[in-house]
């Protein structure tokens, strides 16, 4: 019989569920950051159809459901802050129905567009309202366009050093980099 080849790792699976393309193209560019890293995980991710962050929760849950697998290391859904807000005026209630369908929330402050802002170099620390964020993040990216976002762009745009720098200055961001490996 013949030898076999070095047994290779099966690759850590960690879900993401997200409200829409742009966190989607975001959760894609932070799989290239880990490929960068050499670290052995797949970020298998699925984005809702819309709605508030508990429609974003159940979208991700029934997805989960559906694939029925038992090997994936964590289990998250992104949202934005600032929708937490207005969800909970409007009596509903995101944490509730994530810690039922066993989602760890990851939230982004106070949405993407705050995220991509802190990945400046220079604005790691910066804390901004929702209703600035965007032209705040267009001042220093005038091309940004939410809905057309890639993760090429991002990844022309940002490094592994960028989200790890802005890490430092947001403490769900850096959970996710925790999560990853990062």
């Amino acid at each position: 019989m013949g030898r076999r080849g070095p047994r290779i790792e099966p690759r850590r699976v960690i879900f993401i569920g997200t409200e829409g393309r742009s966190e989607r193209a975001f959760v894609q560019f932070l799989q290239r950051c880990c490929e960068e890293a050499g670290l052995h995980v797949h970020l298998r991710v699925k984005s809702g159809s819309g709605g508030g962050s508990v429609a974003v929760i159940r979208d991700a849950a029934r997805y989960l459901k559906r694939l029925g697998r038992e090997d994936i290391d964590a289990k998250l859904v992104l949202l934005d802050r600032d929708r937490i807000v207005q969800d909970e005026r409007e009596g509903r209630d995101a944490q509730a129905e994530a810690s039922k369908s066993k989602l760890e929330i990851i939230f982004q402050d106070p949405n993407l567009e705050g995220v991509l802002l802190r990945l400046h170099e220079g604005r790691e620390s910066r804390q901004i309202v929702a209703s600035s964020v965007k032209t705040a993040l267009r001042k220093i990216w005038p091309q940004y366009n939410k809905s057309g976002l890639t993760a090429d762009q991002l990844r022309q745009r940002f490094t592994v050093s960028d989200v790890q720098r802005a890490a430092r200055h947001d403490e769900q961001l850096a959970r996710l980099l925790e999560i990853l490996g990062l």
